[in-house]
């Protein structure tokens, strides 16, 4: 019985790794590589607004957001974004303030075609939904109210941040 199972066991091995590898998960439950890299956009008169995410990796993505204007930095914001047991959240610390905690918005309410992720929390303040998706290679990022009111939005551009 023993020869059996070993043979076995080392077939289902190719089959048990790709269930577990990145990227094969659910809707649900995949974390959003396609915002991984650093982002840039630009205001006009030297503002600028830089975010930066990290690959997903174990559980995770980590971000950082930094508004500047020329040498003077205006604000930054640590974020992630992570898979827990009941699908993924996304984590705000604007200005390292306590976190703020987003759940993913079912995605039949995020009415665009290509990669879209949206998270919401209805009893946060401002803002109660945050929404990233990519339109013509550049990723877009949108704070607002659930009714869509107080929006801003964000049009960014991919940079190589060791060079900018």
């Amino acid at each position: 019985m023993r020869a059996i199972i070993f043979p076995v066991a080392i077939l289902l091995l190719p089959a048990l790794a790709a269930a577990s590898a990145p990227g094969t998960q659910d809707g649900a439950s995949a974390l959003p590589g396609w915002m991984a890299g650093c982002w840039i956009a630009d205001y006009g008169e030297g503002r600028q607004s830089e975010e930066c995410w990290t690959r997903p990796r174990g559980a995770m993505m980590i971000g950082s957001g930094h508004m500047f204007r020329g040498a003077r930095s205006l604000s930054f914001e640590h974020m992630r974004i992570a898979r827990e047991t009941d699908g993924l959240v996304f984590i705000a610390q604007p200005g390292g303030a306590a976190a703020t905690r987003f759940t993913l918005e079912p995605a039949e309410a995020q009415d665009a075609p290509g990669p879209r992720i949206s998270f919401v929390n209805a009893r946060h303040d401002y803002p109660q939904r945050v929404t990233y998706w990519l339109e013509d290679g550049r990723l877009q990022a949108r704070i607002a109210m659930l009714d869509g009111s107080r929006a801003m939005h964000w049009r960014f551009r991919r940079t190589d941040a060791a060079r900018d």
